[in-house]
This record gives C-alpha cells, sequence and structure tokens, in this order.
C-alpha cells in the first residue's frame, strides 16, 4: 500500500486486495482512516499529525500487529510495516499488511 503526504491512498497491489477483498479503484484516493477500526481512526489521525509536524516516528520500521478493516467489514488482525520517505520534499509512505492468525492479539 502506497499513502501520499495527506494520508490518501496512492496505490494498493493484488497481494491487498486478495487478503482484504479492496480493489484499487476502490480506496484509490481514499482516506487511510477506510481501512481502520473506528476505535483506532482518531489516534491514527494524531499520530500521523504529529510526524507531519516534527518529522519523527516511533513506529516506522518497526511490526506492528494491528486491525485491518475488510471490504465486507471484518478486522483482520494483520503485520504492518511502515517505512516513509521524502520525495522532493514530500513525505510518500508505503506499507506492507500481512493477515495474521485469528487470535494474535494487537499492539493497540
Amino acid at each position: 500500500m502506497l499513502a501520499d503526504s495527506l494520508g490518501q491512498i496512492v496505490a494498493i497491489n493484488s497481494a491487498f486486495e486478495q487478503a482484504y477483498g479492496w480493489r484499487d479503484e476502490q480506496l484509490r484516493g481514499k482516506s487511510l482512516s477506510v481501512i481502520l477500526p473506528a476505535a483506532f481512526k482518531m489516534s491514527h489521525q494524531l499520530g500521523f499529525s504529529r510526524f507531519q509536524a516534527l518529522e519523527t516516528s516511533t513506529i516506522l520500521a518497526h511490526p506492528l500487529r494491528l486491525k485491518t478493516v475488510c471490504v465486507d467489514g471484518r478486522e483482520v488482525v494483520s503485520e504492518h510495516f511502515i517505512v516513509a520517505e521524502k520525495v522532493e520534499g514530500v513525505w510518500v509512505f508505503g506499507a506492507t499488511l500481512t493477515p495474521l492468525p485469528d487470535q494474535t492479539p494487537t499492539d493497540a
């Protein structure tokens, strides 16, 4: 998954489509919050805003077990590995999301 500096989804790949049921055209241009559980949306927005302001993060390049919302509304625990790179002065974000077995505890 790729997202721009505003947290808008730029692209997903076929592995993401197969795992979570979303299609690229359903997510492209939408906020990352579409795939976040309701209980996590506010903290994600605060963390994203903090990163934009300070350009520091404690979660980048570390595996995190978090829930991902599937196209059918199910929430699946997934390992998220998020990276960020500044390209021509603008942050770009990439992440791999890997579904984990049922009953896997989350980090948040």
